[in-house]
């Protein structure tokens, strides 16, 4: 639901304006094997990983 209201609160300006708290700062890191990593700034581990991921369509 969160990701709603960020871009709902976006669209119509600064998210801040309405209360919507700021999005984190994430890291990306892909592994050798195509691995899938995310992570946050302030943080090593990872928060969610995937070994295989794989593109889907809506």
């Amino acid at each position: 639901m969160r990701a709603r209201e960020w871009a709902v609160a976006a669209a119509f300006g600064d998210p801040a304006e309405y209360d919507v708290p700021v999005l984190p700062t994430w890291r990306v890191e892909r592994g050798d094997d195509g691995d899938l990593a995310f992570a946050s700034s302030d943080r090593d581990e990872p928060f969610i990983t995937a070994k295989r991921p794989v593109r889907v369509r809506r």
